[in-house]
């Protein structure tokens, strides 16, 4: 399979369960992102050490300190996405959130209105920390103030009703 097709299926399936979170009104647990020091060698740590395969490279606008992206499936709604930041990693690594934390760069979750979702977790304190728009979707960061350590991606893609009742 051509690195285009394997991109072309990602992408595929990335907004199929995008749908879902549409159809379904919920929102979906869709990714975890790990940030690493070379994005080879983390593709061929995962293959080799826990058989996680298919990484494909997303082209498109990334987050603020990001270099590179890798991502591949775990399962029907989650993959792994490797994100290698435009500095060296040090202690401190700003996670586009104003926190650093271990390696984790953030949690995502498709969601059905991004809007309505913003409003109810700013009532529980989270804040927008990031937004960009690409792919016919909107990404944003969110975090608490103070820092969580645990920043969030929320992700919600433009569909219309005839995509949707595909």
């Amino acid at each position: 399979m051509t690195e285009d097709t394997a991109l072309d299926e990602f992408v595929a399936h990335y907004y199929e369960v995008a749908k879902r979170s549409k159809r379904e009104n919920r929102r979906i647990f869709n990714q975890v992102c790990i940030r690493v020091d070379d994005i080879d060698a983390a593709e061929r740590l995962m293959e080799e050490s826990f058989g996680i395969t298919g990484f494909v490279r997303p082209e498109g606008e990334l987050f603020r300190g990001e270099k590179d992206l890798s991502v591949a499936w775990l399962n029907d709604e989650v993959y792994l996405e490797l994100m290698e930041p435009e500095e060296p990693q040090q202690l401190g690594y700003d996670t586009g959130c104003g926190h650093p934390i271990g390696h984790l760069s953030e949690i995502g979750f498709f969601v059905p209105n991004l809007e309505e979702e913003l409003e109810r977790l700013a009532g529980l304190g989270w804040q927008l920390k990031d937004d960009i728009e690409d792919i016919g979707a909107r990404m944003v960061k969110v975090d608490t103030d103070p820092p969580s350590g645990f920043p969030v991606e929320l992700i919600e893609v433009a569909f219309t009703e005839e995509e949707l009742a595909q």
